[in-house]
């Protein structure tokens, strides 16, 4: 996944960086915006069974890039959807009666640089996720992954994303 969302970043802003370096563009305001959906599968921990949970969905990600005599404007949206089933620890399903979980998460960022793309950017993001059970009955386990992402980018071109912390916490 850490490859897919480098390449979508890279795509991006390597269009934006060398429109926004080209004195021809300076005048005239110029949008580059990339959509990508990567598939996500992980284990977590549930924090209110004590098990785990694999997630399954997919993960939109929207890159907006923008020159102008305004200067550089990075937008970056992150959206994911999904369900959830409880397994071991290695991934294999268990058996509990209990309905799947849905999540969902949607996180978006928006940076402007009024002197044009910058040699050094650094952000973090937290992707909120909330698992619940896809039940008309209270379950009393619903819980929220929240994972804090680091972007950096140098000369407006983005590096792999870092994973800062990943934390659980029962509802």
């Amino acid at each position: 996944m850490r490859s897919r969302l480098f390449v979508a970043f890279s795509a991006a802003l390597v269009a934006a960086v060398v429109l926004a370096a080209s004195p021809a563009f300076a005048q005239v305001p110029l949008t580059v915006n990339y959509t990508f959906d990567i598939p996500v599968a992980k284990i977590t921990p549930n924090p209110c069974t004590g098990g785990f949970t694999l997630v399954s969905g997919t993960a939109h990600l929207a890159i907006g890039a923008t020159t102008s005599t305004t200067g550089f404007q990075l937008r970056v949206k992150l959206g994911s959807v999904g369900n959830g089933i409880d397994v071991s620890s290695s991934g294999t399903p268990v058996v509990t009666g209990l309905a799947q979980y849905l999540y969902g998460s949607d996180v978006g960022a928006t940076t402007t640089f009024p002197d044009g793309v910058p040699e050094y950017f650094e952000r973090t993001v937290t992707v909120n996720d909330f698992l619940i059970r896809d039940s008309p009955i209270e379950t009393n386990d619903s819980y929220t992954m929240n994972t804090t992402l680091r972007l950096i980018f140098s000369n407006g071109l983005p590096s792999v994303p870092v994973i800062d912390s990943v934390s659980v916490e029962c509802q």
